[in-house]
């Protein structure tokens, strides 16, 4: 009886995935919400895969430094981000005629603020991230840190570049090369590195990913497009303000994902960080449903914000109608899924992802009531709400590891999630509502 429901759940989210590739032929909002799923699921699968390949090649130690490193470097790039990439998707339909010096200058600027912020992160990891101090100590991982990381902060910009001209097929383009090139690096030319060869491989795919958007698929959406410095002093008066309060609430949304595999490292060691890595990164592969369909309704909205309630109300419908089913599988199957890893993770992970993935319900209600006050640009909301789930996820998670392991952290997500959703409800559904949203004021 229970497999005819689950295969009921997942025929079910499959006519949804389905529907919206059929009605993504005639719909710029489908259109970019399909690609941008199907840009998530591509990396996730790959991802799944790289991580399993490196598990069989590399003991959990290691595993354990290259998953921290990579979170480590993915969180400066964040941190140094500025929030551009909501800021380009917002205000690139805004100046259409200027948009390719806007993406420059935002390249430029964020280039320049990576390459400072690896700096600072590498003078500092003794005190932050003492395990991963030995990259500061070898010349050669110390500039390949810093490198990587200003790829990382460019490729997130990127994307957000790609989104806002309404082509996201080529975000699924270039993640999907990135994830392919990555695979065998870290075994047929970083192996001698050990944890860092696993960052190294990933660096580098990413490295690739960047080059080939910027030589051949920016200059497909944005005509007369190519990568040069730039300065736009009065588009980035205008964007920048914007932009740095997304910035800042972008920041608190994704601390957890960069804060808990360095969280487990210190407390309980590199073993468990490995384990806790790959629950999590199975776990988020769910968050391609919220964040790929809110994701279209922002590049939509911005274009048309006359349309945000009734694209609202699909978009809360179609969140929930395929984040269900994939929730019940996820909590049914994630244990048998993480064998694939060894014995090890299924047995110390399989508990803390259940806990994950079920936060994925409460997750399409509060990203689409971010999604829409970023339209509206309502930054304040928007802070509100990122700062509550940062303190209580974060918090509540510090206090429970200790206590109760790595499902401390599962429970803290949950809670945050689920108690935000609770809150916002109201107010978003009198948001959905609304008939029509107020034309922003052009630049």
């Amino acid at each position: 009886m229970l497999t005819n429901h689950v295969r009921e759940a997942c025929l079910t989210g499959s006519r949804l995935f389905l529907d919206i590739y059929l009605k993504s032929r005639n719909s710029s909002l489908y259109n970019n919400a399909f690609y941008l799923m199907l840009n998530t699921l591509s990396t996730s699968l790959l991802g799944f895969v790289f991580w399993n390949v490196m598990t069989r090649f590399f003991v959990p130690t290691q595993v354990g430094i290259g998953s921290a490193l990579v979170s480590a470097s993915s969180l400066v790039g964040i941190l140094t981000g500025l929030g551009l990439r909501i800021g380009l998707i917002r205000f690139v339909p805004e100046i259409r005629e200027r948009a390719v010096l806007l993406i420059n200058a935002s390249f430029t600027l964020v280039g320049l603020v990576s390459l400072i912020g690896a700096i600072t992160y590498l003078a500092g990891i003794k005190y932050w991230s003492p395990a991963l101090e030995f990259v500061r100590e070898n010349i050669v991982f110390l500039l390949l840190f810093m490198f990587f990381t200003v790829v990382n902060a460019l490729s997130v910009l990127i994307d957000g570049s790609l989104i806002a001209g309404r082509d996201a097929k080529y975000v699924f383009w270039k993640n999907t090369i990135t994830s392919i090139l990555k695979m065998p690096l870290p075994i047929l030319i970083f192996a001698h590195l050990k944890g860092f060869g696993i960052f190294a491989g990933v660096g580098t795919g990413i490295a690739v990913g960047v080059f080939i958007a910027w030589l051949f698929f920016l200059p497909k959406v944005y005509k007369g497009y190519f990568p040069r410095p730039a300065i736009a002093k009065d588009i980035m008066q205008k964007v920048l303000p914007y932009s740095f309060a997304n910035y800042t609430a972008n920041l608190l949304n994704l601390s957890p994902k960069y804060i808990y595999p360095l969280m487990v490292l210190n407390i309980l060691g590199p073993e468990n960080s490995a384990y806790f890595y790959i629950a999590w990164m199975m776990s988020m592969v769910l968050s391609i449903i919220p964040s790929g369909i809110s994701q279209s309704l922002l590049a939509e909205g911005s274009h048309n914000p006359k349309k945000m309630g009734r694209d609202g109300r699909k978009v809360l419908l179609l969140s929930l109608g395929m984040s269900i089913p994939a929730v019940v599988s996820m909590m049914l199957f994630g244990g048998w899924l993480l064998h694939f890893f060894g014995p090890g993770y299924a047995e110390n992970g399989t508990t803390v992802m259940r806990y994950l993935v079920l936060a994925m319900i409460p997750q399409c209600i509060n990203t689409l009531f971010i999604t829409i006050n970023q339209v509206k640009k309502q930054t304040y909301l928007i802070i509100a709400q990122t700062s509550f789930l940062a303190i209580v996820s974060l918090g509540v998670a510090y206090w429970l590891l200790g206590r109760v392991g790595l499902p401390g952290i599962g429970i803290a997500y949950l809670t945050a999630h689920m108690f935000l959703s609770l809150v916002i409800i109201r107010p978003l559904w009198i948001a959905l509502k609304e008939k029509s949203y107020a034309p922003s004021a052009k630049i």
